[in-house]
This record gives structure tokens, sequence and C-alpha cells, in this order.
């Protein structure tokens, strides 16, 4: 059988560049590739050695918008932190908008949902079980 292992993610974005200063200011996600993908922007992300794409609608294409609300398919993406009330006080000053604030899940684990660029859903989880 084949081995898999983790490569990427990619988002298609309305305005990739403001996605990249979500990212960036929010996150501390650092580009380490931009270029060109069919016609738009894209860019390549590394937050602590995951990788992720976000690159604009290419040419001919009609992408459909998505929505926060439960759905089959990728439903979020999760982050992990080690500070989940300092995260929050940090993402609020930074106008990020909660789906969910934080809470304790279960003892130990402190979860929170925020709307991140085109609608993703992004998990943050603090746990110290």
């Amino acid at each position: 059988m084949a081995t898999y292992a983790y490569d990427h993610i990619h988002f298609r974005s309305e305005d990739p560049h403001a996605a990249r200063e979500y990212w960036e200011k929010n996150f501390g996600a650092t580009v380490v590739r931009e270029k060109e993908l069919g016609g738009a922007p894209s860019f390549t992300f590394d937050l602590q050695g995951m990788r992720f794409d976000v690159s604009g609608r290419a040419e001919g294409e009609e992408p459909v918008r998505s929505t926060t609300d439960p759905r089959y398919g990728l439903d979020h993406l999760g982050l992990l932190v080690d500070d989940m009330d300092s995260a929050a006080a940090e993402l609020h000053a930074n106008g990020v908008e909660f789906i969910c604030e934080p809470w304790e899940i279960r003892p130990g684990v402190k979860i929170a949902f925020v709307q991140g660029p085109d609608n993703i859903s992004i998990e943050l989880a603090q746990r110290n079980e």
C-alpha cells in the first residue's frame, strides 16, 4: 500500500491579498512562495510547519461562496494555541469575528471558532489535558 502524509490545504479567495494580510497579521503565517496560478495571485504559507495555499479566482472559474454553517466536506481548520485568553484578546483587538467565543468543552480543553477569509471556519484549541 502507498504511504500518505500531509502536504497542504488550498483555499480559493475572492481577495487573496486581503487573505494574505489576515493570515500574516492574526496567526503569524509566513509567505514562503508567491506565484500566479491560472492568472490569479497565489500564496503558499507556512504556519509552524503546516503548509497551505491561498489563491484567487483563476481565469474561467466561477467559484461558489462558502458558509460557516455546518456542512458536509471540509467543516473547519483547527489551530492549536498555547494561551486561549491571550489569543482571543489579540484577535478581538484585530477585529476578527468570533463565531463561538472561547469556552471549556471539557476539563483542560478550551475551544473557540473564528471566521476567516471567505467564510473559512477556524477552530482554536488550547489543550491542557
